[in-house]
């Protein structure tokens, strides 16, 4: 399928410095596409190349066949919301919205149309009077969405535009913004650090790592099959265990890691005996089972964390490699305590070889 958005080597610098790249991304047309990474990994610098604020040193893009490089953000076809939304404090909601159709010389009775329709759609009906002030956080991230959306842009840009949200308010809103995106159909572009908003809100997520791509994938891709050790960590809670490939078994590896003998399955093919390997034990995939169970590794307990509804458990295998796994927090589980020995028996684990991870 041909994208509607193509990103081709681009590379940007700051003097002897290389912020980003090289880069090369894909955007099929109607798609949630994720930036995702740490602070600092390129994620918003891309962002701004695509808006066009951002003028890349190598490397072109092409929008619906034409490219865009050098091409002035006005002329783009694109809508983008700002982190701290950008509204006028001085004018209207209405006026706010329909800022962009005004600078495309549309007619008044044809603004007022859109901008009550786009109101409508965005849940803020009956509101154009008002001012930026008078309207919660929440609103004012609509009205900016809103305001993106109205001139009916080919892509939508959004720059971590839930940051200023609180936790509760942030969860909602999620569902609200991916709702309207599904709604309307339109390509989107979301930028955040919060991976749990990525893998709620994305079709596909790219994670970002140091100005390059780490890896791109559906969210169930990134979480179950992280290719490298960033992947790894920065994706969801892992365990992480440097160890060897002893033996294969059927589609899995053994691994031997951390006084464990753990079967895995590898992310990529190409693992064979006696390779180093990156063991990757997710916590919510170990079962506890009383000690000297079939098919189980007795482990001791270390550490008991309460986490409300659920109990996170350090556990080692004796050679003082510890490792995490969440058990629910019922009340079979409430009695397991630091110095417990208990079974475990690991489901699901992923191997990663140790080169080039």
């Amino acid at each position: 399928m041909q994208p509607i958005l193509s990103l081709q080597q681009v590379v940007k610098r700051y003097g002897p410095v290389t912020a980003l790249g090289p880069v090369d991304i894909e955007v099929a047309k109607g798609e949630f596409l994720t930036l995702l990474g740490p602070s600092g990994c390129g994620k918003t610098t891309t962002l701004h190349i695509i808006a066009g604020l951002t003028t890349p040193s190598e490397g072109r893009l092409v929008l619906d066949g034409r490219d865009i490089t050098r091409l002035a953000p006005p002329y783009r076809d694109m809508g983008l919301v700002f982190q701290n939304y950008a509204l006028f404090p001085h004018r209207t909601i209405a006026e706010n919205v329909g800022f962009g159709l005004r600078m495309r010389k549309v007619a008044k009775a044809e603004i007022a149309e859109r901008v009550r329709r786009m109101l409508d759609i965005v849940g803020l009906p009956g509101v154009e009077a008002r001012y930026p002030h008078q309207l919660s956080g929440g609103q004012r991230q609509r009205v900016a969405l809103a305001r993106a959306l109205v001139i009916e842009p080919s892509i939508l840009l959004l720059d971590e535009p839930l940051s200023n949200l609180d936790a509760l308010l942030r969860k909602r809103m999620r569902l609200e913004l991916r709702d309207i995106q599904r709604r309307l159909g339109i390509t989107t572009i979301f930028v955040t650090h919060d991976q749990d908003e990525a893998f709620e809100m994305s079709d596909r997520v790219v994670l970002m790592n140091a100005g390059h791509v780490e890896q791109v994938g559906s969210p169930d891709e990134l979480y179950d099959a992280p290719q490298t050790r960033f992947a790894a960590e920065f994706i969801g809670e892992a365990s992480l265990i440097e160890g060897a490939v002893t033996r294969l078994q059927g589609e899995d590896v053994v691994i031997a890691a951390g006084g464990l003998e753990v079967p895995a399955r590898p992310v990529r093919p190409g693992l064979a005996a006696g390779d180093r390997a990156i063991l990757m034990i997710r916590p919510e995939r170990i079962e506890i089972t009383p000690p000297g169970a079939p098919e189980t590794t007795d482990v001791t307990v270390t550490r008991r964390v309460f986490q409300g509804d659920r109990i996170l458990l350090g556990l080692s295998g004796g050679s003082g490699q510890v490792f995490h796994c969440a058990v629910p927090n019922l009340e079979a589980t409430r009695t397991i305590d630091a110095g417990a020995r208990i079974g475990a028996r690991f489901r699901e684990s992923r191997a990663i070889p140790a080169r080039g991870a």
